[in-house]
């Protein structure tokens, strides 16, 4: 991937963790876990496969300003409620504003599970850098991951 290619991907990921710009109703930890579950849900009750289709349709899957995003355990992102231009992106050598290779976290830690993953990013409205968590999920019988961010208040 050259140089170009990796940051026109940081660009697209950063986009998908964003969804919109934080203010005093931004989603809590807890309603972000709680969408992830409910994808994780869906994945069990449909499979992998309708459940990207219907993540990707978007509706239910966007809410309190929240994105559901399904990523394959080689960093390419299935499925974005918000972005279909991240659609089939290869996301795994994207680095945040400090070098932190967070995509990689986000996989390291579903492969275990579940789990929170800290990283930074600039607001693509607000041009300010903002810290950021995403709860990640492994998706059952996959090698892919749901994941929901919020704004670190």
């Amino acid at each position: 991937m050259t140089h170009f290619t990796r940051r026109i991907a940081l660009a697209l990921f950063v986009s998908l963790c964003s969804a919109l710009p934080a203010h005093a109703s931004s989603p809590t930890k807890d309603e972000a876990q709680a969408q992830a579950n409910a994808a994780v849900t869906q994945i069990k009750k449909v499979g992998l496969e309708q459940a990207i289709k219907d993540i990707n349709s978007g509706a239910e899957w966007k809410t309190k300003e929240m994105n559901v995003n399904v990523v394959d355990f080689k960093g390419v992102v299935l499925a974005s409620s918000l972005n279909e231009k991240l659609r089939g992106k290869d996301t795994l050598e994207s680095k945040d504003p400090s070098g932190k290779a967070f995509v990689k976290e986000f996989i390291a830690t579903a492969q275990k599970g579940e789990g929170w993953v800290d990283y930074q990013f600039i607001n693509p409205v607000s041009k300010k850098l903002e810290e950021r968590s995403m709860f990640v999920k492994r998706a059952p019988g996959a090698e892919a991951f749901v994941a929901v961010a919020i704004t670190k208040q």
